[in-house]
């Protein structure tokens, strides 16, 4: 999911379809565009001030709130200082949103409703930018940065279905589609169906094989998507959309010596991007040097705030060093980029547990457990939650659904549609013990000793087979009870337990058959 800024850049291609330039403003224009390339935003606009034609106006107070967004930035200082995040503002705004409005009530331009849409979106205005956006894009289809705008607008699923009603039937709508539904986390039949006839027009896409890839990546397929980036990588080598992804996807496999290189590769080609600072501050965060780690996600920050995998990266290091605070910060800034980001959600209500704030923790799980309803992390963690807050009928439906939430071919363990996550399936048990369900602890427990032919002896199976063992004692259902006792002691578990249990029982079944 990668963080653009609204600044995305347009192309001279962009700016000549569409508007037409008088003679007389032909070299101011040409003049204007000069200066916007080297970013002197404000020469940019004092030099096309006063032009009629739609292109030299929309230059114009493109260029004005670019220069704004300068200013914003420098005012802002460094990284998480006092003056970052909303405490500054792009003063332009209120001017260039005026202007737009007088021009727009003359005539519509697609360009300069674009620029309405990304002014009116900096001032919170939701309702209003997604109107001029949809407008933008139906007017002209091909300015890709109106799609990226959209598409933070739309918040959840049931949004990307209206707003398909309401936009063109184009083939760049299907694009949009795809990329709406997978920062949603939305991977369904209809999505890989839409990639693979776009993948049949475009085979060559780079871009189309990323989405797949972070489809993929969504449902935890790390290996699948791990090929199709090793294949973008040496289709185009130079390429680093994405790659920040990547990187997140050999951290998790844990495979140093790949991001050790894909790193190196990265740095070679463009180190002040913030993509490459981001793959570089995972290499250094799996090498636990996590302060050299968070200076690379402060240096990704620096080159683009509105970078979001570098604010909930620059999240997970401040947690690993402790810095709860910070951690918090940097994941609600990470919201602010981007309020369909599951992981910093998750984040920052494992930054409240921490604290032992379990309601504001609980509140943060729910907000991510709503972006991935079918994520069993998300269920496991809320019913923790609940335990601590002493809620065992909450945390026990929680828990189930943990259990219920990874039934797909990737989890080999099943039995009657649950996972067989031995932990979870001891923690419902433990829990029904406790509100005094005997039979339905007895019946999780039971289900924790199936998962042994594909897991072998370990502590989880140790502990169900001990509480069996002393349940059928307590019930004077001495064989199984010696049964299970015998099993843990063979298998080396338990050992002194299991052992005085044996000895136990057998001392009891010895007094009831003496010889």
């Amino acid at each position: 999911m990668k963080g653009r800024s609204s600044s995305t850049a347009l192309t001279d291609e962009d700016l000549r379809l569409d508007g037409f330039v008088s003679d007389d403003e032909e070299d101011k224009y040409c003049l204007a565009k000069s200066y916007f390339d080297v970013h002197e935003f404000d020469r940019a606009s004092r030099v096309v001030d006063g032009c009629v034609s739609s292109k030299a106006a929309f230059l114009c107070l493109y260029a004005k709130f670019m220069a704004g967004e300068k200013r914003k930035d420098e005012e802002s200082e460094m990284v998480l200082g006092p003056l970052d995040g909303n405490v500054t503002a792009n003063k332009e705004l209120p001017i260039i949103t005026k202007k737009l409005e007088t021009m727009l009530a003359e005539k519509e331009d697609t360009f300069l409703l674009y620029l309405y849409g990304v002014v009116l979106l900096k001032q919170r205005n939701e309702k209003q930018a997604y109107e001029a956006l949809v407008r933008s894009v139906s007017a002209y289809p091909y300015n890709w940065a109106a799609w990226d705008e959209l598409k933070t607008i739309t918040k959840s699923v049931d949004d990307v279905t209206r707003a398909m009603q309401d936009l063109p039937e184009h083939l760049i709508t299907h694009f949009f589609h795809v990329l709406a539904s997978q920062e949603l986390y939305h991977v369904n039949e209809h999505v890989y169906s839409l990639v693979d006839q776009l993948s049949d027009i475009f085979p060559g896409s780079a871009w189309l094989k990323s989405q797949r890839a972070l489809l993929l990546y969504h449902l935890k397929d790390y290996e699948e998507s791990e090929k199709i980036f090793d294949e973008i990588m040496q289709s185009d080598p130079y390429r680093l959309d994405f790659l920040d992804h990547y990187s997140n996807i050999l951290y998790v496999m844990d495979k140093r010596s790949k991001l050790a290189f894909v790193a190196q590769v990265a740095s070679a080609t463009d180190k002040f991007r913030p993509e490459t600072c981001c793959v570089i501050g995972n290499y250094f965060s799996m090498r636990s040097e996590h302060e050299k780690s968070i200076m690379y996600f402060r240096r990704a920050l620096n080159l683009d705030r509105n970078f979001l995998s570098a604010w909930t990266l620059l999240g997970h290091e401040f947690v690993e060093l402790k810095n709860t605070h910070a951690a918090i910060e940097s994941y609600r800034r990470a919201i602010d980029v981007n309020r369909k980001d599951y992981r910093a959600w998750y984040g920052l209500g494992q930054a409240y547990e921490v604290l032992e704030m379990n309601y504001y923790a609980l509140y943060y799980y729910q907000r991510a457990g709503a972006l991935r309803p079918y994520d069993s992390q998300m269920w496991a963690a809320m019913a923790a939650c609940y335990e601590k807050m002493n809620r065992p009928d909450d945390a026990i439906k929680s828990y189930k659904r943990a259990l219920s939430g990874n039934t797909s071919a990737a989890a080999t363990n099943q039995w009657d549609g649950f996972e067989l996550n031995t932990k979870t399936l001891i923690k419902i048990a433990k829990l029904y013990e406790k509100v005094r369900r005997s039979d339905e602890a007895v019946h999780y427990m039971e289900m924790c000793l199936k998962a042994e032919p594909d897991l072998g002896p370990n502590e989880d199976i140790a502990t169900a087979k001990s509480w069996l063992a002393h349940y059928e004692k307590d019930r004077m259902n001495l064989g199984r009870a010696l049964q299970l006792a015998q099993e843990l002691f063979d298998a080396g578990l338990m050992v002194e337990d299991s052992r005085a249990m044996v000895r136990d029982i057998g001392n009891q079944l010895d007094m009831d058959h003496p010889r």
